[in-house]
């Protein structure tokens, strides 16, 4: 019976092109020929690698298992899985047919004699290796880098919604509040009979608007007794309405015995519109601030962004570490409102170091990320969860040391936590290759990564020539 596969099939291979009929009836001899149907899988997830497919007809793609779309595609004349001198031991992501399948197996098992018996195969093996493994770093790259935007945009997007939120809310209560005031203005120009008195009333707000600014905090029981007898006493002289005027005048710092003594030399007419001004001369005060603070969040978030991103810099700078950190950290904000402490401790004066930008702001991110997860997962949180980021110089290198008190990494595994692929997170929600971005990042910038871990402290340090 004859074979399924011709030499003139296997031929197409690049690799295979100037191979004799013998070497290739060697590969027929020792091969498995399988097909699939559209949809099948090859192999998944975590499966054994443990044969080196010669693609004959078809293509499939390689899939992570989040159902994102397939990281590598491999079609007909191309050769995957397990190749000679791989370290591959088990599939890191799964392989499935998109078209009828036709493939040959070689298990890795008949290796040693392949290396013998087709000698010319294996520098061109060891090429498509070195290709496979280029392509997966430029690959794995691009996914963490994806996957730390995603995460942090998700938290930009929530930061960037409240202070817009409430800056929408109080432009939209200063025009009542301007035209309150407004109307009172004109009314004591009228009202007023003497420019003495109108002086006193300008006085008076003045003093209001400039107390909102240094008034002490008090809690909520003392702030509502205070609106009440307030509010009792602009009832007690006519206001109309006190009940818009009581906080403004708490928020002042005033009491009634403060108000009656500033306004009781006036007649009950300039009283009742002086009061009506200076709360809503309070009340403007304050909506300006809000609206101050919100903008000011809003443009400190996108310009820590835009650092972060680097977008205005390509190539090699001079890295101010402490203000790249500052960067990162700002973008994690979000992360720290469930009660997660921060401490910085940055050194003075520290000399920059050369290198690439956003590259680092990708160490700082796996870095703060991971942290944060061992924070936010420890289940025992027999104490306030708290991250740590230090700066220092060590003779010629810059040192950040990133420290949590989380539950710490097992002895067991610190030794593999910069090899690739290697995750402590349940399928599906780590890729294993963040520590090892960080590893090769750190690296390319000729520096170095170590970790030192106990249960209840964990701290990555990074060192970087200046």
């Amino acid at each position: 019976m004859s074979s399924p596969v011709s030499f003139d099939e296997l031929r197409r291979f690049p690799a295979l092109s100037d191979l004799s009929d013998c070497q290739l009836q060697w590969l027929l001899d020792h091969g498995n020929y399988q097909t699939f149907a559209a949809g099948d899988f090859l192999a998944r997830t975590g499966d054994p690698a443990e044969s080196m497919t010669f693609i004959l007809e078809g293509t499939f793609h390689v899939l992570p298992d989040n159902g994102d779309a397939p990281t590598f595609i491999m079609s007909a004349g191309m050769i995957s899985g397990f190749l000679p001198f791989s370290r591959m031991k088990t599939f890191p992501l799964s392989t499935r047919a998109q078209t009828p399948l036709r493939v040959l197996q070689l298990h890795k098992k008949h290796f040693p004699e392949l290396y013998q018996e087709l000698p010319e195969l294996i520098p061109k093996l060891v090429a498509i290796l070195t290709d496979r493994v280029r392509e997966a770093t430029r690959v794995s790259d691009q996914t963490d880098k994806l996957a730390a935007i995603g995460k942090l945009s998700a938290g930009l997007a929530h930061e960037l919604n409240n202070p817009a939120a409430a800056a929408r809310q109080a432009s939209s209560s200063a025009k009542l509040i301007f035209d309150c005031y407004r109307s009172t203005l004109d009314q004591l120009a009228v009202s007023c009979l003497s420019k003495e008195t109108y002086d006193q009333v300008r006085t008076f707000e003045t003093q209001a608007t400039e107390a909102v600014h240094h008034q002490q905090p008090i809690d909520s029981l003392t702030r509502s007794d205070l609106e009440e007898e307030i509010l009792t006493w602009l009832e007690s002289i006519g206001i109309e309405d006190p009940w818009r005027g009581a906080p403004a005048f708490v928020n002042a710092g005033f009491t009634v015995e403060s108000l009656d003594a500033a306004t009781a030399n006036w007649t009950p007419e300039i009283r009742e519109l002086a009061l009506y001004r200076v709360a809503a001369a309070i009340e403007m005060e304050q909506v300006l601030a809000q609206m101050l603070n919100s903008t000011t969040r809003m443009s400190d978030l996108v310009t820590a962004m835009k650092s972060y991103s680097y977008m205005d810099r390509t190539g090699a700078a001079e890295i101010d570490i402490n203000q790249n950190l500052d960067s990162t950290l700002t973008l994690f904000s979000f992360r720290f409102k469930s009660g997660i402490e921060l401490v910085c401790n940055y050194a003075k004066d520290l000399p920059a170091v050369c290198g690439h930008g956003g590259q680092l702001n990708q160490v700082w991110t796996n870095l703060i990320d991971n942290a944060l997860d061992a924070l936010e997962a420890d289940k025992a949180k027999n104490k306030k969860p708290q991250l740590s980021v230090s700066t220092r110089l060590d003779l010629d290198h810059v040192v950040v040391e990133i420290t949590d008190n989380g539950p710490g990494i097992p002895s067991d595994i610190a030794t593999k936590i910069f090899d690739p692929f290697f995750t402590t997170k349940p399928q599906g929600e780590g890729t294993g290759l963040g520590l090892d971005t960080v590893y090769r990042i750190v690296r390319q910038h000729k520096g170095d990564i170590r970790v030192d871990s106990v249960p209840g402290r964990t701290t990555f340090i990074v060192r970087m020539p200046v």
